[in-house]
């Protein structure tokens, strides 16, 4: 189980000062949240994964005055055709094959070391192993790192929790270890289209958008007491409820976040309150009940 404390601590976000959440896309799947300060500054946007959307490649680029490079080997075109818009049929990987390229060489390619860029990296698993072999000093060009993370805890649609062994979660801890280095976790945001792992006193979301800073131009507070989901956050799946990371590495505490609903909507809103310590009982009780292996561990609260 130590292994599953190494990979959650890595996940611990911060705050920051003088600075606010801004969410980019639209408001679900899609769109990811960055740190406002210095993003007027930005020239290019690297996006990796484009799929059937490419609204928050557009939004940023019209928003800040920057160009995108898209970059996806499973499409023929961007849905989109903007001026502001390089689109590449290529995937991005560890190494060059006939259908993959990594970063340093698209950035080399590209002629944008110097310049002040952005990372968005939405490849469906191919994440893990392009940033184990992507040299520190490549990922460090970037002013922000947006990642949305798969397969944590299982290869859906099996939520079994296959990839939780000491080996594969070894290796995704490698990674944020290493992001972690030259880098700030800001924001983190669970994916709802797959549910929670419970495993032991833990929870591990399947797949997670992960925002992460450069130590190079911010400073953190002590500590992060944001409580996740934010007010900018948005379900993917809209059938269903946002997940709650209510719980550690994300979560300030119980306490902490009664006293930050008292401060911003007062004692009027106590029903809110009775309703988040309920929340948080029927957690613990459920984590118990997985723990004694009476249903199964997955859920998506």
């Amino acid at each position: 189980m130590n292994h599953i404390y190494k990979f959650l601590k890595e996940l611990m976000p911060y705050d920051f000062f003088n600075s606010h959440r801004l969410r980019i896309g639209p408001n679900g799947d899609g769109g990811y949240v960055l740190l406002n300060d210095g993003l007027e500054d930005i020239d290019v946007l690297y996006s990796y994964g484009v799929n059937d959307n490419s609204d928050f490649e557009l939004m940023f680029c019209e928003k800040f005055n920057a160009i995108a490079r898209l970059y996806d080997h499973t499409v023929d075109a961007p849905p989109l055709n903007k001026e502001c818009f390089s689109f590449f049929k290529e995937g991005v990987g560890p190494k060059k094959t006939s259908s993959l390229n990594t970063i340093e060489n698209h950035i080399n390619h590209n002629g944008d070391r110097g310049k002040k860029l952005v990372l968005k990296m939405d490849v469906e698993g191919d994440e893990w192993k392009t940033l184990l072999h992507t040299p520190i000093s490549t990922l460090n060009l970037f002013y922000q790192i947006i990642i949305e993370v798969h397969f944590v805890h299982s290869i859906m649609p099996n939520s079994i929790g296959i990839n939780l062994s000491e080996a594969r979660i070894g290796e995704k801890t490698n990674v944020i270890r290493k992001i972690n280095e030259y880098f700030y976790l800001y924001h983190v945001h669970a994916n709802n289209y797959n549910p929670l792992y419970y495993i032991g006193f833990f929870k591990i979301p399947n797949t997670i958008e992960l925002t992460f800073v450069n130590k190079k131009y911010f400073t953190p507070k002590k500590d992060s007491i944001t409580i996740f989901p934010t007010e900018v956050d948005y379900p993917c799946d809209k059938t269903r409820k946002d997940i709650k990371l209510h719980f550690w590495p994300f979560y300030p505490g119980t306490i902490q976040h009664i006293s930050q609903m008292i401060a911003q909507r007062g004692w009027e809103k106590w029903s809110e309150i009775i309703k988040l310590i309920f929340d948080r009982v029927v957690t613990k009780w459920k984590s118990l009940v997985i723990r004694a292996k009476l249903r199964r561990p997955t859920s998506f609260s």
